[in-house]
């Protein structure tokens, strides 16, 4: 059961780092000047990266 909660342990920090560059991101002066739909664009294609880990939490 150990190696369970550190995988989970593992899968949490991975998802929250995500989600912390997806934040600094969307904070950045480096979207000034994008359309709305290439914002839109970014965020739907790191979506399945961010989820990915969270659902890893829940198999392993």
């Amino acid at each position: 059961m150990q190696g369970s909660t550190s995988n989970q342990g593992m899968f949490w920090s991975q998802a929250r780092e995500l989600f912390e560059q997806i934040v600094s991101w969307l904070d950045s002066d480096s979207i000034c000047g994008l359309q709305h739909s290439q914002i839109e664009s970014k965020l739907l294609e790191n979506k399945y990266e961010l989820l990915r880990p969270l659902l890893q939490t829940k198999i392993f």
